[in-house]
């Protein structure tokens, strides 16, 4: 079992250009999300990346943070990506987001340290220390009343 719970727990992650990308898809075998990139805005010292996100699953998620990787374009040069790794941001972001099935809601990523204009590069996956799977609270039912 426990075997199960570590594979779960591996980061699945979706890496792409933020410029360059509409929606994105981030699923690491338990949870799953559909993004779309509303809006990339500069704040000081960084970016502000506006992100609608939508619940894939049947089931409300809740506590759902994030483990971002950011940073200017990913060289094509294979002798150019250590150093380029070395100039990459990250973080682990915890949250109180509740997301419903099939609900959108909208969440801001402040990523520090790179302006818009360089923002080339952006990994998402999601940070499971935290997160909690709630139940769908049933359907109001009308109660029947006996007839005596």
């Amino acid at each position: 079992m426990k075997a199960v719970k570590d594979k779960q727990d591996e980061f699945v992650f979706t890496e792409f250009n933020p410029a360059q990308t509409q929606y994105f898809i981030l699923n690491n075998g338990s949870v799953g999300l559909a993004g779309k990139i509303l809006s990339i805005d500069a704040v000081e010292n960084g970016s502000v990346i506006r992100i609608s996100l939508v619940n894939l699953l049947s089931v409300p998620v809740s506590n759902m943070g994030f483990y971002a990787t950011w940073g200017g374009e990913k060289p094509t040069d294979i002798n150019a990506l250590a150093k380029w790794q070395q100039l990459l941001f990250s973080t682990s972001m915890n949250s109180s987001l509740k997301l419903l099935p099939g609900q959108w809601q909208d969440i801001n990523l402040t990523l520090k340290g790179v302006s818009p204009n360089n923002l080339k590069y952006l990994k998402l996956a999601i940070n499971m220390a935290n997160i909690q799977f709630d139940r769908l609270q049933p359907a109001e039912s009308p109660q029947r009343k006996n007839k005596k």
